[in-house]
């Protein structure tokens, strides 16, 4: 009788160290390619940072024509966060282009009607040096998507993190941080998502790791976008296990 009993104790104790009390069960993790379904029909805004995560998709698409396959991007060369927040074009600075026109973010969107719009912008801004006007910007950003696409979801992405050598003259690293931190706390307040790539991306001190990094500065290299790959299938996962969003074949 004592050998049933010790080993019923033992048979509790295995279960409870697996589901500890007051716990739920661990979610299943998706698919690659499931996960990868959340972002079907969603735009990527970005600079020169997010033209290099093209370059990076249509080289995977290339080994896989399913990757990524429904995303589509917008992006231009210097394209600033303040240009945009605009209702007009920008005289004098680079705008984005749609159907090779020239177009204000919130036209376009207004004429795409995506899903999903993931925006990563303030590089050229030097956004951490006016992270409360930087953030201005963004909450009209989310104004005019609402205004003129309002099925559109908003998601903000993070500042890349910045090598040493930017921050010879200032310390951008800091700058970085405290408007990502500003970023992500006025996406909880007004309910846009927020996707943070900016820490896997990042060495012990802070800086952005020189094996991630293409020019020295910010911009990436394949490992480094690699990352953010990951940090958006991530951000897919969190998505369902919040109970937000089923691939098709979960619903």
């Amino acid at each position: 009788m004592k050998k049933l009993t010790v080993l019923f104790m033992l048979l509790v104790l295995a279960v409870c160290s697996v589901f500890p009390a007051g716990s739920e069960t661990a979610m299943e993790r998706l698919t690659d390619e499931q996960l990868v379904s959340y972002y079907n029909n969603s735009v990527f805004v970005g600079d020169s940072i997010t033209a290099q995560l093209l370059v990076y998709v249509r080289e995977q698409q290339q080994k896989d024509s399913h990757f990524f396959e429904g995303v589509k991007f917008l992006t231009a060369q210097s394209y600033f966060l303040y240009t945009a927040s605009r209702k007009n074009l920008r005289s004098g600075a680079a705008n984005l282009k749609y159907r090779g026109r020239e177009m204000p973010l919130c036209a376009i969107l207004k004429e795409m009607k995506p899903p999903k719009a993931f925006i990563l912008l303030g590089v050229n801004d030097y956004i951490g040096e006016q992270i409360e006007k930087g953030i201005g910007y963004d909450e009209r950003i989310l104004d005019l998507a609402a205004e003129y696409s309002p099925d559109t979801e908003i998601i903000f992405e993070s500042l890349t993190p910045v090598t040493p050598a930017f921050c010879r003259k200032k310390d951008y690293r800091t700058l970085w941080d405290e408007y990502n931190k500003a970023l992500k706390d006025m996406c909880e307040t007004r309910g846009a998502g927020y996707v943070d790539i900016a820490s896997r991306l990042k060495d012990e001190d802070g800086y952005l790791h020189k094996d991630y990094s293409s020019d020295g500065k910010y911009h990436l290299n394949p490992k480094g976008l690699k990352l953010w790959i990951d940090a958006l299938l991530d951000y897919a996962q969190t998505q369902y296990e919040l109970g937000l969003w089923a691939p098709e074949d979960h619903v």
